[in-house]
């Protein structure tokens, strides 16, 4: 064996070592077993497409591995995953989307039609599976008379190294967010290099190396944002942020007339860093549940929906006034 391979193909020759996973991977390429073998061995290489199928196909972990090699023997091969994304959402997903609006009770519809969005965006943004994260924020409803001060993660599909349900990963945003700004300026908004400092705002979590927000909107008002975030720097080309608009656009049809804001009426504040959070949103389902047993108490009707809005409200204004007190006590350091 030459020593002149390149190390992506050591890698593959380690990964092709369990006989069923060199079948699966000669089924899914559409290829035989000795093509495989070749491709390992150095004797042929694996046109673009192959490359791209492979990258693919590959087991989650192995994946960045492979790509991180193979990025020695094809410098471009980034940009050919770039290249690979289509920019136009099928006709036939409107049409069921639409036809999902129309059928879908007022309870079940931001469900249905989220989930629904959210999963083939995840599959027309992340083709190749390099890992990305697709999270729906939407507005805290204000206090009576107030303004809009916060967004809430209500939902999110992912890719690995992100869990396939996001719908967990809940905490409120402000102006210090990627999400947060894209609502102020009302327009797409992105950050090629979450590793660099930026005058664009943006909260780096765990994994995401580039992001991209647009708002939900509807008839000028606006009910929250759309975030993507990628494993790979400079992962938003044109076509996925066109993708991203597209999809956006057509979320503002899981929401309720009532759900969007007037820009008058936003005024977002700075939250508390997510992980300072996590010990008052921990306990949030209890905040529900006592708040739910003092309104029956009472012989008062209160629904789930607007009692989890009140527990929001509170976390809310908590957060802002830490947030207060944080920048009142560093003055006078």
């Amino acid at each position: 064996m030459s020593d002149r391979l390149p190390r992506w193909s050591y890698i593959f020759q380690r990964i092709i070592q369990s006989p069923l996973e060199k079948q699966r991977l000669a089924s899914a390429l559409g290829v035989s077993m000795m093509t495989i073998t070749r491709w390992a061995n150095g004797e042929s290489h694996p046109q673009r497409p192959h490359l791209i199928r492979l990258l693919h196909v590959l087991q989650t972990d192995h994946r960045q591995e492979v790509l991180n090699a193979l990025q020695e023997e094809y410098p471009d091969i980034l940009s050919w995953l770039n290249d690979d994304t289509d920019d136009h959402i099928p006709s036939s997903f409107f049409a069921q989307v639409l036809s999902t609006r129309t059928t879908t009770t007022d309870g079940q519809r931001f469900w249905r039609i989220s989930d629904m969005l959210l999963q083939e965006a995840v599959k027309q943004l992340d083709p190749n599976r390099l890992g990305i994260a697709v999270k729906i924020m939407q507005c805290v409803p204000p206090l009576a008379g107030g303004k809009v001060r916060s967004l809430r993660e209500r939902t999110g599909r992912g890719t690995s190294p992100w869990t396939s349900n996001l719908e967990y990963d809940v905490h409120l945003l402000g102006l210090e967010s990627l999400s947060g700004y894209a609502v102020v300026v009302r327009h797409i908004v992105k950050e090629d290099d979450l590793t660099r400092n930026s005058t664009i705002p943006f909260l780096k979590t765990d994994f995401e190396m580039s992001a991209a927000a647009h708002p939900i909107r509807s008839g000028g008002k606006i009910a929250g944002s759309l975030l993507a975030s990628s494993t790979q720097i400079g992962y938003f080309s044109q076509q996925r942020i066109s993708l991203l608009i597209a999809y956006s656009d057509l979320l503002a049809l899981a929401f309720n007339p009532e759900e969007f804001y007037a820009y008058e009426d936003i005024h977002l504040h700075i939250m508390p860093p997510p992980k300072e959070q996590q010990d008052a949103i921990s306990t949030f389902r209890q905040q529900v549940t006592r708040k739910l047993q003092e309104a029956a108490r009472a012989n008062s009707n209160l629904s789930s929906t607007d009692a989890e809005t009140a527990v929001w409200q509170e976390l809310e204004s908590k957060f802002i006034q830490d947030e207060m007190n944080r920048t009142h006590d560093s003055k006078h350091l």
